[in-house]
């Protein structure tokens, strides 16, 4: 895609989403982020679900947080635009975990990042984590108290989830 095409593109996301971001709850101090991505009910679902599974075992709700939504977005879009699942996407313009954290101006002192593909909803995704001890073990933790999550679907119909986890570090 030519950059010009991209920068547009970039730009247009981000200003029909500067008034959905808006209203976002979230307990980091507010920062503008340079990516926006568009936001989907599947990853609202997927936050839901994750909080009900962590209720379910006598944990805290993980807070919503806007930018990891930024971010879990925008890796389930990667992943989708290069139909290939993984944490990291060489060929994406933010390839590893920690690139997409510091495009949405994330800063952490935890973090960690579910992907999963192929499954036909939110509620089976999650469950798919919840039997996987890897990302049962994300869900789960008390080192994180807030997350992210966004689907995205790639041109052959194949979906692609992420979920990102963090516990901001103030002061910074």
């Amino acid at each position: 895609m030519p950059t010009s095409v991209h920068f547009r593109t970039v730009a247009a996301i981000a200003a029909l989403l500067a008034t959905a971001c808006a209203s976002a709850v979230s307990t980091a101090p507010s920062r503008t982020s340079p990516v926006e991505t568009r936001l989907n009910a599947s990853g609202e679902e997927i936050v839901v679900r994750t909080n009900t599974e962590r209720k379910a075992l006598g944990l805290p709700a993980l807070a919503r947080n806007a930018a990891l939504m930024n971010a879990a977005q925008l890796q389930a879009d990667q992943m989708a635009a290069l139909n290939t699942m993984a944490h990291d996407l060489p060929r994406a313009a933010y390839p590893s975990p920690s690139s997409r954290l510091d495009a949405v101006r994330y800063q952490m002192s935890a973090s960690g990042e579910n992907v999963a593909e192929g499954y036909p909803t939110p509620a089976a995704v999650v469950a798919g984590w919840m039997t996987s001890s890897g990302h049962r073990a994300n869900i789960v933790s008390t080192k994180f108290t807030e997350m992210g999550a966004g689907m995205a679907t790639a041109k052959n119909g194949r979906r692609f989830y992420a979920q990102v986890f963090g516990h901001p570090r103030f002061g910074t």
